[in-house]
C-alpha cells in the first residue's frame, strides 16, 4: 500500500512538470481544430498522470485505489502548503 502511495504521489506532484508535453500531444491530436483551455489542460494532465501511476501500481506494487488517489490528492496539495508555509515564516520588514 505504501508503494502504491508514492506512485500517487508522485503522479499527483509531477503532473504540474509533465504539462508542457501533454499540451503538445494535445496540440498534435487536434491539430488545430480547438484550443485546449488551462483548466482542463490541468485535468487532463492530471489524469493521464494518474493513469500512468495507476499502470504501475499493478506491475510493480499492489494495486489498491484509495492510497493511490490519497496520495495524489496530497501530491497536487503538497507544492501549494509548501509555498505557503515558506512565505508565512519569511518576516515581513515592511510594517
Amino acid at each position: 500500500m505504501l508503494g502504491t502511495f508514492i506512485l500517487g504521489l508522485a503522479a499527483g506532484w509531477g503532473a504540474a512538470y509533465a504539462e508542457p508535453w501533454v499540451k503538445k500531444a494535445l496540440d498534435n491530436i487536434l491539430k488545430g481544430g480547438s484550443e485546449v483551455g488551462a483548466v482542463e489542460l490541468r485535468m487532463t494532465t492530471f489524469v493521464a498522470c494518474l493513469l500512468a501511476a495507476a499502470i504501475l501500481a499493478m506491475i510493480l506494487a499492489e494495486p489498491h485505489a484509495l492510497p493511490l488517489a490519497f496520495g495524489a490528492a496530497v501530491g497536487v496539495i503538497a507544492p501549494r502548503l509548501k509555498e505557503l508555509w515558506k512565505v508565512s515564516r519569511a518576516p515581513d520588514y515592511d510594517s
